[in-house]
């Protein structure tokens, strides 16, 4: 197709593509549309397809002019943007401006506004300071996780004797407040020590046995439960039955049971030791990177697209309602009962957005400015983890991948990991706590 066209930057991240298609293609896409609408046309007096040019322009000339000019419109801008340096972001749709009346005599011009991936500046990224913090794996952190393992393997089983702290007891009690019944209940499991009963009598349980009752008055102070607090209660409860946890001895045999991988209880120890480490290891780095992307996006200059924030916001919609699987209307009725709607729920994301974006932005602007690639073995080394899952050849995976031109997806997620693996490398490094395990997990929980 003859034609010209040249590009305007514009605030906001924007861009102004002008488009002129020379009348010699104007004229020819009008006669090959005449042609093609002759075909199907039917006017009285003429055969079907038979209609003289003239009497179809006579009767539908504006018709054909407008569908003349949106064809013209769609093909050269699809030529067009194969050429032009700076693509429209795939997300963002491009604004038309009023177009002129085609006119078969003369060029056809128009112009189009559209987002474009940005242009931005930041600071030094290579030698920013961060705190890193040491964590050590004691004996005492894998003694509590061989123990919460071995919990999960646990029995219930009856007992004879008192209820004690920990075990299970089921009963059935009466509650009653100022003599007027309030519950009661022929069956209920009360574990002594996890307050998961709504009146949480299972201390008051201890030293009873079954086929035992008791009868007792519980008053609740303030910083309970606010339906009970400051109010008291009569309980008059029997025990049905009492049962305890019984917790397998750690052996090779129940290891085996946890983990088929492992055969001893060395080997387990060993291998949790390592998961232990790297759980660390990865904490300590990926609060090290938000440090250091923080202080990078704090240089950052560049104005980001609103249709890159709205897809990103999206994202975070779609990952809310996900809760619900999928069930929009459950996740809108939900957000009713805060007083909020999906409108002012995203609006409240919008800034998160925005320096998410800039993070992605600084990243990708790193992997160009350092050169990082994906090599053909670091794809592979990516997709291993998925051969085995699919129970595939890892080389196979690859080939399936790369002849459907899939590859680039997982190019990219490694040339992000490898900018953040640089940024921390390259950081200053300034010393941090000595923090024990437990602590590295309890700070991330209080974030979270």
């Amino acid at each position: 197709m003859q034609l010209k066209f040249e590009t305007q930057s514009k605030e906001n991240s924007q861009m102004l593509l002008t488009i002129t298609v020379d009348k010699s293609e104007v004229k020819k896409t009008y006669q090959d549309f005449l042609v093609e609408t002759q075909k199907d046309i039917q006017i009285p007096g003429f055969r079907k397809g038979k209609a003289p040019f003239s009497i179809l322009e006579m009767k539908f000339k504006e018709a054909i002019i407008a569908e003349v000019s949106s064809k013209i419109v769609d093909e050269s801008y699809k030529e067009v943007i194969e050429q032009v340096e700076k693509k429209p972001l795939n997300f963002s749709t491009p604004k038309l401006d009023e177009l002129k009346k085609l006119d078969l005599n003369e060029d056809f011009t128009y112009s189009l506004t559209s987002d474009v991936y940005p242009e931005i500046k930041f600071g030094d990224y290579k030698t920013v300071e961060v705190e890193k913090n040491e964590v050590e794996v004691t004996q005492k952190d894998i003694e509590k996780e061989l123990d919460r393992l071995r919990k999960e393997f646990a029995t219930i089983e009856s007992k004879d004797g008192k209820c004690e702290d920990g075990d299970i007891v089921h009963v059935e009690y009466v509650v009653t407040k100022d003599g007027n019944e309030v519950l009661n209940k022929d069956s209920e499991y009360i574990h002594i020590g996890k307050d998961y009963d709504f009146y949480k009598i299972g201390k008051d349980l201890i030293g009873l046995k079954k086929d035992d009752t008791k009868e007792f008055k519980k008053k609740y102070a303030k910083t309970e439960i606010e339906s009970l607090a400051e109010k008291t209660f009569e309980f008059k409860v029997k025990v049905k039955d009492v049962k305890k946890e019984v917790i397998p001895e750690l052996n090779d045999e129940l290891v085996k049971e946890i983990n088929e991988n492992y055969k001893t209880v060395e080997e387990l120890k060993e291998n949790l030791k390592k998961d232990m480490e790297t759980f660390a290891t990865n904490s300590i780095k990926n609060k090290a990177v938000e440090s250091i992307m923080t202080e990078i996006v704090k240089t950052f200059e560049g104005s980001i697209p609103k249709s890159m924030i709205d897809e990103q916001l999206n994202l975070y919609w779609n990952d809310f309602v996900q809760r619900f699987r999928n069930d929009e209307k459950k996740a809108i009725s939900l957000l009713a009962r805060e007083d909020k709607t999906k409108t002012s729920y995203l609006e409240e994301l919008r800034d998160k957005a925005t320096e998410e974006i800039k993070k992605a932005l600084i990243v990708q602007e790193i992997v160009k400015k350092e050169g990082i690639k994906a090599s053909e073995e670091d794809i592979k080394n990516h997709l291993s983890n998925f051969a085995k899952y699919y129970k595939m050849e890892t080389d196979n995976l690859f080939k399936i991948y790369k002849d459907s031109n899939q590859l680039h997806v997982f190019e990219n997620e490694i040339e992000s990991k490898k900018a953040v693996d640089f940024l921390f490398d390259n950081a200053k490094s300034k010393k941090g706590k000595k923090m024990t395990l437990e602590e590295l997990k309890i700070s991330q929980e209080s974030i979270e």
